[in-house]
């Protein structure tokens, strides 16, 4: 690339420099607070655990014992390889134990959402009270009678 080539391309980047110093100047962030992470529910139901985790939770006694300074990595690590070697006719005894468990989840995710959702709904809609239309009633009657 020739002086001359360059040259342009350099006035042009001073150009572009000032023009984003120019905005830099009146720029003030982001005004918006922050997303907050939407806090769980401590009512809702237990989530279900994959066959994996029923495999994890009845293994890792077992592997701790063999491997007593082995850290939690190393523990995972060791429960996920016999994980992939185990027989299938095993690891359809923790499949059952996993449908089971998602069965459970869902019933009482059913009963979770019906109990709440009445506390939401009533709660938006607003409903007239008895008493203010009998209050309307009687200003009416009182209208009449000034009519008179």
């Amino acid at each position: 690339m020739s002086e001359k080539e360059k040259q342009r391309f350099k006035t042009l980047a001073e150009k572009d420099k000032k023009r984003y110093d120019n905005d830099m100047k009146n720029y003030s962030g982001p005004t918006g607070k922050p997303s907050k992470k939407k806090k769980k529910d401590p009512n809702a139901p237990k989530r279900a655990l994959s066959a994996f985790f029923w495999f994890c939770n009845d293994e890792r006694s077992v592997v701790k014992s063999t491997q007593p300074d082995a850290s939690v990595g190393e523990v995972a690590k060791e429960l996920g390889k016999r994980w992939g070697v185990i027989k299938p006719e095993l690891k359809k005894k923790y499949e059952a134990l996993a449908t089971k468990d998602k069965a459970r989840y869902e019933k009482e995710m059913i009963a979770y959402k019906k109990k709440s959702a009445p506390t939401k709904g009533s709660s938006s809609k607003k409903q007239p009270q008895p008493q203010e239309a009998s209050e309307e009633s009687e200003e009416d009657e009182d209208e009449e009678e000034d009519d008179e």
